[in-house]
């Protein structure tokens, strides 16, 4: 299977036609399916790490710009945002504790009310993820990006994806953030997910939306 999505984004990429005429099976599967590009490179990354508990992590910082005739007003402050996409779908790790957390979540679990992770977390600490840590390092907890319940948590029913995402607005200066925890509760709790990015440093009224894409399976 991993042969044939290879095979085939490779032919999508260079020549959807050249697909149709020497592979018409792939093409009418994939067709008739509706895939596109992404959406083959994400069932790829499933397949190479062989149906985990995975997902992908996009960053968007919006920067504010003073503007006494921008349209928004934050902080009693007028302006407007102009927004970059600073991380698009990199794969996070699933600690071990989450993993664990998962199983007893759907699996053992007698006890109603335990919260989902749905709460994120920043910190500049620069360190690699391990699927041994237990706690986000240097968590930042003031000036509008400490640990929040996400905006939205979204699930399909029928699908095996589940999005959080969660918009922050500095109210201070934050240099070198660079990395996102996922956690169940609002403090301690477990560390469920975790990933690094491009460092980002945030001015008073910055933006940072952070979104996870959590596949089971």
């Amino acid at each position: 299977m991993t042969d044939f999505i290879n095979k085939f984004t490779k032919r999508y990429q260079s020549n959807l036609a050249k697909i149709k005429a020497k592979d018409r099976k792939a093409w009418e599967i994939v067709t008739a399916l509706a895939l596109t590009l992404p959406e083959i490179t994400r069932i790829r990354k499933i397949i190479d790490n062989g149906g985990q508990i995975h997902g992908w992590q996009t960053w968007e910082v919006g920067t504010w710009h003073d503007d006494e005739n921008g349209p928004l007003t934050v902080n009693g402050r007028t302006g407007f945002y102009t927004y970059e996409k600073v991380a698009i779908d990199k794969p996070n790790l699933l600690t071990d504790a989450g993993r664990d957390f998962i199983h007893n979540q759907a699996y053992t679990n007698n006890s109603a009310g335990t919260r989902g992770s749905g709460f994120v977390a920043v910190t500049t600490d620069a360190g690699a993820p391990s699927a041994g840590d237990t706690t986000l390092a240097s968590e930042i907890t003031t000036g509008g990006l400490a640990r929040a319940d996400a905006d939205t948590k979204t699930h399909t029913t029928g699908t095996n994806v589940t999005t959080i995402e969660h918009t922050y607005t500095a109210s201070a200066t934050h240099t070198a953030v660079v990395k996102s925890g996922l956690f169940n509760a609002a403090s301690v709790g477990t560390l469920t997910h975790e990933n690094t990015f491009t460092t980002v440093t945030l001015q008073s009224n910055d933006t940072l939306k952070v979104t996870w894409t959590l596949t089971l399976g």
